[in-house]
């Protein structure tokens, strides 16, 4: 008897377009929130100053990737470094001890 296995499980699917769903949610995520920044300042020199930053941040969350790794897996990386405890463990070796040794002998 033959299995079918499945192929290309490691590609997302295109659903909205030539973007994945989490692009597209992304992208509209960022559409809306520089919408509410246009409602908010109106065409003035603040909703661009504003504006360009959260656009390029958004389409960075969508689109960029390093090693094939979206960029939000570093962000969460980062965030889980910088918020959790670091544990230091010092590892005593026979070098340390012959060192500790010399130094109490003087």
């Amino acid at each position: 008897m033959r299995f079918q296995l499945p192929q290309f499980i490691e590609t997302e699917t295109k659903l909205v377009g030539p973007l994945t769903l989490k692009q597209f949610l992304w992208v509209a995520g960022g559409a809306a929130i520089l919408f509410l920044l246009f409602m908010t300042a109106g065409p003035s020199l603040i909703f661009f100053a504003a504006g360009i930053p959260v656009a390029g941040i958004f389409l960075a969350l969508a689109f960029l990737k390093i090693d094939e790794m979206p960029l939000i897996n570093y962000i969460a990386y980062l965030l889980s470094y910088l918020l959790n405890p670091k544990r230091y463990i010092f590892k005593k070796t026979e070098e340390d001890n012959l060192k500790f040794k010399n130094q109490s002998a003087k």
